[in-house]
């Protein structure tokens, strides 16, 4: 059995192993438990998906709409920081109710 394929073998009989070979029998620190209970990676995707469609928004109705586009370079700056700013703003909002919530069930 050639080394790629024993990897390949040993990776679908036994599926706690890595292709590298290495267990993946460790736990899980604290801190990566409680990022997880608080679903931060999903509130994530939601709030900076949230603030780059406000800040599309926002560029549409006070930039193009009113025909103010002369030097669109200034305006991606400021929608740049306007996405990020909401983004984690948004973020911290959705983290907070669900750690509100995660409160209220203890």
């Amino acid at each position: 059995m050639t080394g790629a394929s024993a990897v390949a073998t040993s990776a679908v009989l036994s599926p706690g192993v890595e292709r590298s070979g290495v267990s993946n029998d460790r736990p899980e620190s604290g801190r990566a438990r409680f990022l997880e209970a608080l679903e931060v990676r999903k509130h994530a995707i939601r709030g900076f998906g949230l603030g780059i469609a406000l800040t599309v928004l926002a560029y549409v109705l006070l930039v193009v709409l009113p025909g103010g586009g002369e030097s669109w370079i200034w305006y991606l700056g400021l929608g740049a920081s306007l996405a990020l700013s909401l983004g984690g703003l948004i973020t911290m909002v959705l983290v907070a109710v669900q750690a509100r919530r995660l409160t209220k069930e203890l």
